[in-house]
């Protein structure tokens, strides 16, 4: 609000010192249809990349913060011909958001020279994949053709089959379709009924492809992020032997794998949905036991 204020403050200086009106035009009020809402969803995933790869604690967005403003003020606008922010309000010549930056705790410096031919082999390897795969797709369509030909008799095989729901072993194949946390994703089926649901990583089998290599960068990343459940919602508590727990079900896992948790735990890892899940089942006794046995309001 104290930035706003100072804005309009200039502006207004602005307008008497050249004798001018200032009028807000709604079709360009970064709030009038919500674009403020998208940047901040852009600049939070951002961040949030930027947090992970540089393997920093979700606490230290600030470190990373400038990184994101830096690539936002050097990026091109097509409102304002092509030209950068940092251009058009300074006259300054923008710079590649990615030639360089240093890292926030380690001082460690991060250059990418190799940018623009890794750039240009990754579209040429790619080009000659899409090449590959046009060539063995006319080819199996060639052959499909010339055995439908030669064969008298058509037949449909059933070459797969999708177990329940229940059962472990279950063969059902899913694409992951977004991801809801860190450690939930929304995938969908990839036969009918084409179902869409949502699994803890732990329940995912993940593709494996033989051609890829596993190198120490990507060990890192999976010892960074592994582990992690989401609290979807607090069902109920219980007093077992002087211990306060509460019931948690899990983000992405079945109902049946709820569990039941210490509540002083959830008190320090997720202070604000347990306090306003205390707050509003206080009438319940074993929720009022609780609260006066944590000794918070």
């Amino acid at each position: 609000m104290a930035v706003l204020t100072h804005f309009n403050e200039v502006i207004e200086k602005v307008r008497k010192f050249v004798g001018a009106h200032h009028h807000i035009t709604t079709a360009y009020s970064p709030w009038a249809y919500r674009t403020v809402e998208v940047v901040n969803r852009l600049v939070l995933r951002a961040v949030k990349a930027l947090l992970s790869e540089m393997k920093l604690n979700a606490d230290e967005w600030p470190h990373v913060l400038p990184l994101v403003q830096g690539a936002l003020n050097h990026q091109p606008v097509d409102r304002l011909g092509g030209i950068a922010l940092v251009t058009a309000f300074t006259g300054l010549p923008a710079k590649t958001a990615l030639a360089g930056f240093v890292h926030p705790t380690s001082k460690e410096v991060f250059v990418v020279d190799w940018l623009g031919a890794a750039r240009q082999k990754h579209v040429t390897d790619l080009q000659a994949a899409l090449e590959d795969v046009h060539h063995n797709v006319a080819v199996r369509s060639d052959k499909r053709v010339d055995a439908a030909t030669e064969s008298p008799k058509s037949s449909l095989r059933v070459v797969g089959q999708a177990r329940g729901r229940r059962d472990r072993k279950s063969q059902v194949k899913f694409a992951v379709t977004r991801v809801i946390t860190d450690y939930v994703m929304e995938t969908q089926q990839l036969v009918p009924p084409y179902e869409v649901m949502a699994h803890h990583a732990c329940r995912l089998k993940m593709y494996h492809e033989g051609g890829r290599e596993v190198t120490e960068e990507i060990e890192a990343q999976i010892a960074f992020g592994d582990g992690g459940f989401h609290v979807e919602r607090l069902d109920e508590a219980r007093c077992v032997d002087g211990q306060d727990q509460v019931l948690v079900k899990w983000l992405g896992l079945d109902d049946e794998e709820s569990s039941w948790e210490p509540g002083a735990n959830l008190l320090d890892d997720i202070p604000v949905v347990f306090r306003k899940w205390a707050a509003a089942n206080k009438e319940v006794p074993a929720v009022a036991a609780l609260i006066k046995t944590l000794d918070f309001p």
